[in-house]
């Protein structure tokens, strides 16, 4: 079923706004890793760019999605408190870093969980499309996700 009515694109719309922030806090808090621990400020950087980037194609995705609503159907669902309570755990990471309350190990198993988590593994789930710019955006988000699960593994290991 097509998103035809406006309550549901309006649900599907704020749901993407909602990754979007999700996307610019974990940019957030990368960046402030890079320069917390400087000896390690390349691997952070890395990340911190593709996140600024997946927020950007979650931008352009929602324009998508407001141009052509009948070319989406609602796909899994995420609701806006689930993916507000991760922004607020990233938030109190990014506070915690700030105050020098949290560990480079701890913020590393952190970033291993939002890159794992139930948000990043099912962004192309929210809505489903044979839309081809939408497919390409949601294509390059998984695969720096997984790029990223990769990075952030071998970085735990070798501690």
């Amino acid at each position: 079923m097509n998103i035809k009515t406006s309550g549901e694109l309006s649900d599907t719309l704020i749901v993407l706004r909602q990754m979007a922030m999700f996307e610019t806090k974990l940019a957030e808090l990368y960046s402030l890793c890079a320069s917390t621990w400087k000896e390690d400020s390349e691997f952070w950087l890395d990340i911190w760019k593709d996140e600024i980037r997946h927020a950007q194609y979650i931008s352009r995705i929602i324009d998508i999605v407001s141009e052509k609503p009948g070319s989406f159907e609602k796909g899994r669902p995420f609701t806006v408190l689930t993916v507000s309570a991760v922004v607020t755990g990233i938030e109190s990471r990014i506070e915690m870093l700030k105050k020098g309350e949290i560990t480079k190990e701890k913020l590393l198993f952190f970033a291993n969980d939002m890159e794992n988590g139930f948000i990043e593994a099912k962004y192309g789930e929210i809505v489903i499309s044979g839309d081809k710019e939408y497919q390409n955006l949601m294509h390059l988000v998984v695969g720096d996700t997984q790029k990223h699960q990769k990075k952030i593994a071998d970085k735990i290991k070798k501690k």
